[in-house]
């Protein structure tokens, strides 16, 4: 199988989540082994440039940024790199105007729906995917993040949040044939009420609302237009991670689990794997794997749904 990227440029234009400002987007086709690569047009040329990896992972507080030697930032990446990784692409290049990448609804949904429109197109050089051969784990007790061997990509994750409407959510789901298209791009993100007011405080979810955000209450959830899914809120945690997940450049084949786990958990096991050096094989992409991995035999009605 081959690398893929977009056949075509997009434009997209939104505001950003945390700070708030508004950001142009300019996303266009790249060559085999360029990876995704965003690019500051409001910076220095020999500055711009910031390659998506765990490696360039700065902070994890509500967001994933990303920095490049230089200190030039790309702030919450996570709901476009889970759009890429959902439709298996691992090559673009994506000029933004501002460090903060727009938030749309909440979702990757926007995302899919402009990449879909671009079209999809195969590379001249083949993929490498990273197998998990031995499991491993971080965290502790209360919060952890692993991967294991497994035959299919998939993500389990389960969250609790005890006192609020959302209480316990989990949900364990393989990432293949369409289902990040189909059951989880759309899902939007969330946070506490209680939280709403200090995190305005401290210069977070200035363009935060109800838009954009499912808002936990004690006894209810709040969100433009009601709840897509009685489990929202952990299919989002699933999207968080497949974009997490997607920074070491090629497709995981193996099993992802978390319990309370986020961008930071996410971060550390990556860098873990990495460390230890026995956690992956790198193997090629055959044909027999399309059903394995995210980004293949999606459905025309899937498609259809988003567009």
């Amino acid at each position: 199988m081959f690398q893929k990227s977009i056949k075509n440029s997009f434009k997209l234009e939104g505001k950003g989540l945390h700070f708030g400002k508004n950001a142009k987007i300019n996303v266009h086709p790249a060559s085999a082994d360029h990876g995704i690569v965003f690019k500051r047009t409001d910076v220095k040329y020999d500055q711009a440039y910031v390659k998506a990896s765990f490696e360039n992972v700065s902070k994890t507080y509500l967001r994933t940024q990303l920095t490049n030697s230089m200190g030039v930032s790309i702030i919450t990446a996570e709901h476009i790199l889970a759009a890429f990784a959902g439709l298996g692409i691992h090559n673009a290049l994506i000029e933004i105007n501002e460090a903060e990448l727009p938030i749309f609804d909440g979702s990757s949904r926007i995302f899919v729906k402009a990449i879909l429109e671009a079209g999809v197109a195969e590379l001249g050089k083949k993929t490498k995917l990273y197998k998990v051969v031995n499991s491993i784990r971080v965290g502790n007790s209360d919060a952890w993040a692993e991967l294991r061997p497994s035959n299919t990509f998939s993500i389990d994750f389960e969250m609790n949040w005890p006192g609020t409407a959302l209480n316990r959510q989990s949900l364990d789901m393989p990432i293949v044939n369409g289902a990040f298209v189909r059951e989880i791009c759309d899902s939007r993100t969330f946070c506490r009420k209680s939280d709403v007011v200090r995190l305005k405080d401290e210069g977070f979810a200035l363009g935060g609302g109800v838009e954009n955000a499912i808002v936990v209450g004690e006894n209810e959830m709040t969100v433009q237009d009601g709840l897509r899914y009685s489990d929202e809120c952990i299919r989002h945690k699933i999207l968080d991670a497949l974009g997490d997940l997607s920074l070491v450049g090629r497709p995981i084949l193996g099993k992802f689990i978390s319990c309370s786990g986020g961008h930071g958990l996410t971060n550390l096991l990556l860098r873990e794997c990495f460390k230890r050096g026995d956690i992956f094989v790198s193997e090629d992409f055959s044909d027999g794997d399309r059903d394995k991995l995210p980004g293949f035999d999606i459905s025309e009605s899937d498609i259809q749904n988003i567009l």
